[in-house]
C-alpha cells in the first residue's frame, strides 16, 4: 500500500497530468476493490472487472495524448511543473478587397501562410472575411479597385481609434491617379499605413515587385552554348496596350529600324495564341533579348516585366525610372538610359550577338540568384505589416490624405518630352 501511495503523490506534483493522476488512482481504488471482493459471488466480481476494464481503457486513451517527450519527462525523476504561458489572440489582418480577383492577393491562402512563408518575427492571422471588421487590428484597402470600374466598392468606417487602415496599391501613380482616385472617395483622414512599391521615407511597408534570392550554395545551370547565341533571333516583344503613357512603343519602333525587333501581340505582327505554351515557350528559347518596357515612367516602378524575363534565359532590356541595380544584379539587364540613342543600343546588342562570352555575362547571375515568386515577397511585405502591428509606439499616420501627399504623379513620374529626354529619344 505504501509504494501505490509513494507513486500518487509523485504524479500529482505536476498539475498538467491532472486527468491521468485521476485515472491512475481510480484504477488503484478498482484493484483493492477486486481483492476485497475477491471471495465474493461470481456476478460481483464479474461487475468489479467491468469498472476495471472501463478505467484502464480510459488511461489508455488518456496516456496516447502525449508525445514520447511529454511521456519521458513525467516518468523522470525531481521533474518541476512547468507554467505554460496563455496564448495571445493573434492580430488580425482584413484584406478588404481583393487584389485583381484574388481574396488573398496571391499570398498563397489565408490564415498564418504568408507569415509562415517569409519566416516572420511575428504571426498575424490574415482573412478576407468582411465579418471580422470589429474585431480586426489592421484593415487593407486595394485602393485601385476603388475605381469606376469595380460596382459597390466602399471603404468601411473605422470600428475603434486603435484599428489601422492600410493604403495598397501596386500599379503605378500615373495609371491609378487620374483614372481611378477622382471618383468621388475620399481618402482624408482614413489611412494610417502606406504599402506600396515607393521606395520612400513616407512608406511604411515598401514591397518591390520583385527580387532576387541568394541561394544557399552555387548552382550548376545549363546556360546557351556559343552555337545555339549565333543561332538564336535577337529581340522579342510581348505587347498589347499600345498606347501606354510612357514612349515605350516609340522607342522600341526607332530601335527596330536597326536591329530585328518581333513584336508579339496587338501591337506587332507576330502572334502567339494566348494559352499556348509550347508556343510561348520555344518563343522565349529563341531569342537573345526582351524589352522589358514599363507602361509608365515612374520612379521605382519595376514590374514582372523584368521579373519574368528573369525566369527565362533572355536577357531583359529595361525602360523605366526605376533604380534596377537596387533590385536585381547589375549584369542582370540592360538599361536603355545607357545609351545616348536607340541606335547606340542596337550596336552595343550586335556586339553581344558576335560575342557570346560577354552575352553569358548577363546569365551568369542565375548561378548564385533564384527569382522570387510573386506570393514570396507579397508575403515579405506582410510581414513587415505584422511586425509593425506588433511594435510599441509605431509612428502612425494621422490627418493625412495619401492622395495627394504622397501617391501624385506629377511628383513621381515623368511624360512626354521629358521622358524621351530621359532615354534619349528625339521628339
Amino acid at each position: 500500500m505504501r509504494a501505490r501511495q509513494v507513486f500518487v503523490v509523485l504524479l500529482m506534483k505536476t498539475t498538467r497530468y491532472a486527468a491521468i493522476v485521476t485515472v491512475v488512482a481510480a484504477i488503484v481504488f478498482l484493484i483493492n476493490t477486486a481483492f476485497s471482493y475477491g471471495s465474493r459471488r461470481a456476478h460481483g466480481s464479474t461487475h468489479v472487472k467491468e469498472r476495471l476494464t472501463e478505467a484502464v481503457y480510459s488511461a489508455a486513451t488518456e496516456t496516447k495524448k502525449l508525445t514520447t517527450k511529454d511521456t519521458s519527462i513525467l516518468q523522470s525523476e525531481g521533474h518541476e511543473e512547468r507554467v505554460k504561458k496563455p496564448r495571445k489572440r493573434l492580430k488580425t489582418i482584413l484584406l478588404w478587397n481583393p487584389f485583381f480577383g484574388e481574396p488573398d492577393y496571391g499570398v498563397g491562402g489565408f490564415g498564418t501562410i504568408a507569415f509562415e512563408k517569409a519566416n516572420c518575427e511575428h504571426t498575424c492571422w490574415l482573412t478576407s472575411d468582411k465579418s471580422q471588421l470589429p474585431v480586426a487590428d489592421a484593415v487593407v484597402v486595394h485602393v485601385y479597385n476603388m475605381g469606376p470600374n469595380y460596382q459597390n466598392a466602399t471603404i468601411p468606417k473605422r470600428y475603434s481609434q486603435n484599428q489601422i487602415f492600410v493604403f495598397f496599391i501596386l500599379e503605378s501613380p500615373q495609371r491609378s491617379y487620374k483614372g481611378f482616385f477622382k471618383t468621388g472617395f475620399s481618402f482624408k483622414d482614413v489611412f494610417n499605413l502606406t504599402f506600396t512599391f515607393l521606395d520612400s521615407k513616407e512608406t511604411d511597408i515598401y514591397t518591390p515587385l520583385g527580387g532576387l534570392a541568394l541561394c544557399e550554395k552555387r548552382e550548376e545551370i545549363p546556360l546557351p552554348d556559343e552555337n545555339t547565341i549565333a543561332n538564336e533571333s535577337l529581340v522579342a516583344w510581348f505587347v498589347s496596350n499600345c498606347h501606354a503613357p510612357s514612349a515605350r512603343m516609340a522607342y522600341a519602333m526607332e530601335l527596330a529600324k536597326h536591329v530585328p525587333v518581333h513584336i508579339y501581340g496587338a501591337c506587332g505582327n507576330y502572334s502567339c495564341p494566348q494559352g499556348d505554351i509550347d508556343c510561348y515557350n520555344k518563343i522565349i528559347q529563341s531569342y537573345m533579348f526582351y524589352l522589358a518596357f514599363e507602361n509608365s515612367f515612374c520612379k521605382d516602378y519595376a514590374t514582372e516585366k523584368l521579373f519574368r524575363t528573369l525566369t527565362t534565359l533572355m536577357v531583359p532590356i529595361v525602360y523605366g525610372n526605376a533604380n534596377y541595380t537596387k533590385l536585381v544584379p547589375a549584369k542582370a539587364f540592360i538599361d536603355v538610359r545607357d545609351f545616348e540613342s536607340p541606335k547606340h543600343l542596337a550596336n552595343y546588342l550586335l556586339i553581344l550577338k558576335e560575342t557570346p562570352k560577354k552575352y553569358l555575362r548577363y546569365l551568369s547571375w542565375k548561378r548564385k540568384y533564384s527569382v522570387l515568386q510573386e506570393g514570396d515577397f507579397k508575403a515579405t511585405g506582410f510581414c513587415r505589416l505584422c511586425n509593425i502591428l506588433h511594435t510599441d509606439n509605431y509612428p502612425y499616420k494621422s490627418n493625412y490624405d495619401p492622395v495627394a501627399d504622397y501617391w501624385n504623379p506629377d511628383k513621381l513620374c515623368v511624360s512626354g518630352n521629358e521622358e524621351r529626354k530621359a532615354v534619349h529619344l528625339k521628339k
